[in-house]
């Protein structure tokens, strides 16, 4: 397995954000992460990309503990996080942006990423040398997932990377998500719902009150009114401390 995660918790004071979380990823796999706000969805990809403490558990990456690695050495292994906030500084160009994400390589190395980049986002190309405080919403979220692009990771952590975008833009960044798969780059993706995601899902599964619920391959999407199920017990359980009792496979 190229991603190991074993009986994660992580608490905030009094908090439990998440709770004994076990997941295996293959490389070169999506695995979809779904839940609500407050799930634990967002709190178990920054645990893993080392963005907050862990009180329990266990995480190794091609076969190594990064458990208690800093997150600076983890993006040195290739493990990436790319924010849902879309988050860049926005007095420096877009190119400066960029670079940031290519600090650990060569002069050259960042040139050659670059422009790979810029072959993915076009537009990004365009407004090179212009503050990125002047991007809209969709082409900083372009720029962020390229920052991430900038430091050859192995492995991506995508904190709903779709949520207000057009669909033009959803398109776009779904397709350099599908090109990262094919060069076998590992990808967890947290999001709300099935939506856009289900076009390249390997296999998902369901966050509730910091708890992991339900996990499930992507032969289980063919059953649609299995599907429709699991789905409906999520959300109709999905308020603060209820969790259907049994599991939601019951």
């Amino acid at each position: 397995m190229d991603l190991k995660v074993k009986n994660l918790s992580v608490r905030f004071g009094q908090v439990r954000a998440v709770s004994e979380a076990s997941l295996t990823v293959r490389r070169g796999e999506l695995v979809a992460i779904f839940g609500a706000n407050g799930s634990g969805k967002t709190t178990f990809l920054k645990a893993i990309a080392g963005l907050v403490p862990i009180s329990a558990g266990r995480i190794t990456y091609h076969g190594e503990d990064i458990t208690l690695l800093p997150a600076h050495d983890r993006v040195a292994r290739g493990v990436h996080y790319v924010s849902d906030r879309a988050r860049v500084a926005l007095r420096m160009t877009v190119r400066e942006n960029l670079d940031v994400g290519g600090y650990l390589r060569t002069s050259a190395q960042r040139e050659i990423s670059r422009r790979s980049v810029f072959d993915l986002f076009p537009v990004l190309r365009e407004k090179e040398g212009k503050a990125a405080g002047v991007l809209s919403g969709g082409e900083r979220q372009m720029l962020v997932i390229g920052r991430a692009l900038m430091g050859d990771p192995s492995l991506l952590l995508f904190d709903e990377p779709f949520l207000g975008l057009a669909n033009e833009v959803r398109d776009r960044i779904l397709s350099v998500i599908e090109g990262a798969l094919k060069a076998r780059t590992t990808i967890l993706l947290a999001e709300h719902d099935l939506g856009a995601a289900r076009r390249v899902l390997d296999r998902y599964c369901i966050f509730l009150n910091g708890e992991m619920i339900h996990q499930a391959d992507r032969a289980d999407l063919q059953d649609e009114e299995r599907l429709r199920a699991v789905f409906r017990r999520f959300y109709q359980s999905g308020g603060p401390g209820s969790r259907p009792e049994g599991g939601i496979d019951n």
